[in-house]
């Protein structure tokens, strides 16, 4: 089962215990269905309701998950959770990508410029010796956007300014 969400609406300030956000939920490429979550640390409401249940079901037949020490069994949430969550990294990736150079660096951090205007970003991209300049083992910016993703995910928590 492929479950996608789209038009995701996100609100940061109304997200107190969870995520507040509506989605349409698509399932193997057909709209299925909308998904939403006031942000108060309840549950997610699926509209119709046999939505959450077919998720609910599909998430029975995963693997638990891990989070630090612990396992936990799939649940529809956790499946909407974590496709919301990489829905907002990539939005979030998408608008660094567009005002500073993003790259892991030679001790493998993952590190930003201060925020540059479009031209001069451009030109230091287009630099034969800006991967040397910066130390840079890769340069996210100049990557398939989601092989950058995949590095980003893997190295935020580290993130650090040159």
């Amino acid at each position: 089962m492929k479950i996608e969400l789209k038009n995701v609406k996100h609100s940061e300030f109304a997200s107190h215990e969870t995520h507040c956000f509506e989605a349409a939920i698509y399932i193997d490429g057909k709209r299925a269905g909308t998904v939403e979550n006031d942000g108060r640390g309840g549950c997610n409401f699926y509209h119709p309701h046999e939505v959450g249940a077919a998720i609910q079901a599909y998430a029975k037949t995963l693997p638990k998950v891990r989070y630090h020490e612990h396992e936990f069994d799939q649940d529809a949430d956790t499946i909407i959770g974590d496709l919301l969550v990489h829905h907002l990294t990539a939005k979030d990736l998408k608008r660094a990508l567009n005002k500073r150079i993003l790259f892991v660096s030679s001790d493998g951090q993952l590190k930003e410029t201060i925020g540059l205007d479009k031209t001069k970003m451009e030109a230091a991209l287009a630099s034969p010796t800006i991967t040397e300049k910066l130390k840079a083992k890769k340069i996210l910016n100049l990557l398939p956007f989601d092989e950058a993703l995949s590095l980003y995910i893997n190295h935020a928590k580290g993130a650090n300014h040159a």
